[in-house]
């Protein structure tokens, strides 16, 4: 079992920091499509997918390079292998990179010794492709074993799997700390998963085809907007979530590229990784309060 850990003094950044922003890309192209009963995937789920490996994730990496954004890239195990020159340029470019479980596994779903077994070929598939022992890691649609497998079998400094929270906050277990920083996807999370099954009528979050490109700016302008009058006075972060067969679109993309130009203009705002940010927190915060999760 673990402890959650939460602050007694107030959590500080860097002095030049106002709002972190955290650009996590989900690389995860073909991997997670639905999957029929005779076990087959849908086709037209598969092929959304695909772009990401094809067109999307290289889109979203030249909008970063010409920002000079750094963000962390989500990368499925069985991406690397089938795009591993998308990966190379990811970190020569100078991005974090964690680990995405490997074909998207939906982990909730698992057994323990299967969840445990997905890591442990997903690490194994980074040290052997890209030369890469990763620092941090996000589960897709995480069990309630994730945590304790985490901690208990890997030295991950972070984990981003949970949306729970505004900030990070420290998990204890297994003779091991771990950073928690939750994530937030404000429009772009959108699985076609939800408009294939006929059984499921179209999800409000397949944005793509049910939500203007400019709804998407407006939604993540308006996120900015209150977090950034808020971190006048608290400690905030932005961790903006995009997938590279969704954001890499055109359109878009474009709304990315904007938002980025948009924020750009506000002092004190800082584009950062997780490896960067769980820097921050183990230099900028002392005081600990331990309960139970």
């Amino acid at each position: 079992m673990w402890q959650e850990k939460n602050p007694i003094e107030a959590l500080r950044w860097p002095q030049h920091v106002r709002l972190p922003i955290i650009i996590s890309v989900h690389h995860q192209a073909e991997e997670g499509p639905f999957v029929f009963p005779d076990g087959q995937p849908d086709p037209f789920d598969f092929s959304e997918r695909q772009y990401g490996g094809r067109r999307g994730a290289w889109r979203i990496l030249e909008i970063l390079e010409r920002h000079n954004v750094r963000g962390t890239w989500l990368i499925c195990g069985a991406t690397l292998e089938k795009y591993p020159e998308i990966s190379r340029a990811v970190k020569k470019a100078g991005h974090a990179i964690a680990g995405h479980a490997y074909q998207h596994e939906f982990m909730c779903n698992l057994r323990p010794d299967e969840e445990l077994a997905v890591m442990r070929k997903t690490v194994s598939v980074f040290e052997d492709r890209l030369g890469e022992r990763l620092r941090g890691w996000r589960t897709c649609f995480a069990s309630h074993n994730t945590v304790d497998l985490l901690l208990e079998h890997f030295a991950f400094e972070w984990d981003g799997s949970r949306s729970n929270d505004d900030l990070p906050y420290i998990v204890e277990g297994h003779g091991r700390e771990l950073l928690e920083i939750p994530f937030f996807a404000p429009g772009d999370p959108a699985y076609a998963a939800q408009i294939t099954q006929p059984f499921s009528p179209p999800s409000a979050y397949s944005t793509w085809t049910s939500a203007p490109p400019e709804f998407t700016l407006r939604s993540y302008k308006a996120v900015f907007d209150a977090l950034y009058e808020r971190s006048a006075e608290k400690t905030c972060v932005f961790p903006l979530t995009v997938h590279d067969f969704i954001t890499g679109r055109p359109s878009r993309a474009k709304v990315l590229d904007s938002f980025i130009a948009y924020v750009k203009q506000f002092k004190g705002v800082v584009f950062t990784t997780h490896d960067e940010l769980a820097g921050w927190w183990r230099a900028n915060y002392t005081g600990i309060g331990t309960q139970d999760p």
